[in-house]
């Protein structure tokens, strides 16, 4: 049958990597259409490339109005695939697939909050109906086929890795000015984006801090969805570089942010993915510190492109923080490194090529 693959890839809000690759696989010749929200940047960047794209919002996990509206679609273009990319996409698609001759693929980007005695993730990651789940970290694949127990575990062909793609030129432009954040000119910064949440360990980092040798022109940047919360603004109240640490919520254009930043630290406890926010800070030249937490240290060559530590324990993520301050010309190779790191293995056209792979082994016919 000589004929492009047809896929429907449903999801939110597309992230830069998302929507990149559904870029790149228009162009490599699939006939792709996404389903996603409209009225973002990433809708309108598809649009503008030319990508068939459906603008609707999937309101709830289960909705009947989503199931029908997702199913009149797959009716519609008899689709060879349905390439669904979030919580709300898979179950709704899953339920809207039903009885129709569709190759079903779902996507994982943490590790955890899937069991086998929970009635919801039958309905979701657990459906036997799913062909694969795409896992952005090795990791992330590791952790679902360790799931369940003899005789009850997922097929292990199921999970596959294809770690996200990104492209430098997403982030060209001046970076921001540090100025706007209190962090004044040439001194050294340390960033940390991240989500304020308990697994992130922002409380070690903040231990971290506070065990460097007082007096260092250094500045700490923390910023991310409750990241100034009042847990974390007592810590760095009572930290002895207070004056330096810099808490913030949610930001714009962080990528460009990150830019001006000399180091990012992860500090997280558990259940990382491929974080994003290291990606960025990466391509922006900052020098990585992750914990040996999930898929983190699958970013980071170990003493060439940034540190990986061990989860929980300040004083490893402290002596890494001093050694790239007092190290320069360290930090320089080590921030030249990491960029090169994501320029060449971290692609969107790697990403796309992947995933085509992946449609291609699903469905043979199509592939002579």
């Amino acid at each position: 049958m000589d004929r492009p693959i047809r896929v429907l890839c449903i999801n939110g809000e597309s992230d830069p990597a998302e929507t990149g690759s559904f870029i790149e696989m228009h162009r490599m010749g699939i006939d792709i259409t996404v389903m996603t929200w409209p009225g973002t940047f990433n809708y309108d960047a598809l649009v503008e490339a030319g990508v068939p794209t459906i603008p609707y919002v999937l309101k709830w996990k289960l909705s009947v109005p989503c199931i029908r509206f997702i199913r009149a679609e797959l009716k519609r273009k008899k689709y060879d695939v349905l390439h669904m990319l979030d919580k709300r996409a898979t179950m709704n698609g899953l339920m809207a697939s039903i009885g129709m001759d569709v190759k079903l693929v779902a996507y994982r980007g943490i590790i955890g909050n899937i069991t086998y005695w929970s009635p919801q993730s039958w309905l979701y990651l657990l459906n036997p109906r799913l062909d694969r789940i795409i896992c952005v970290c090795e990791a992330i694949r590791q952790s679902l086929l360790d799931l369940g127990m003899p005789g009850i575990r997922m097929r292990r062909d199921v999970p596959v890795t294809i770690r996200k793609g990104h492209n430098p030129d997403w982030y060209a432009g001046p970076p921001e000015d540090l100025d706007q954040f209190g962090i004044p000119d040439n001194t050294f910064v340390v960033a940390c984006t991240a989500r304020g949440v308990p697994r992130k360990g922002v409380p070690v980092l903040l231990e971290a801090i506070d065990r460097l040798p007082p007096g260092l022109n250094i500045h700490f940047l923390l910023a991310g969805t409750q990241m100034d919360n009042g847990q974390y603004r007592k810590l760095a109240a009572e930290n002895t570089y207070a004056g330096n640490i810099h808490l913030f919520g949610f930001l714009k254009r962080m990528p460009w942010i990150l830019a001006n930043c000399d180091v990012v630290v992860l500090p997280s406890l558990r259940r990382e993915g491929l974080p994003r926010g290291i990606i960025e800070a990466m391509i922006g030249g900052a020098v990585p510190i992750v914990t040996d937490s999930g898929g983190s240290p699958e970013l980071v060559e170990e003493g060439k492109s940034g540190f990986v530590v061990p989860p929980g324990e300040p004083q490893p993520i402290a002596d890494r923080i001093l050694e790239l301050y007092n190290d320069r010309e360290l930090h320089a190779r080590m921030s030249a490194a990491a960029r090169e790191r994501i320029r060449t293995d971290f692609t969107v056209e790697k990403t796309a090529r992947k995933t085509i792979e992946l449609y291609r082994e699903l469905l043979p016919a199509l592939s002579n």
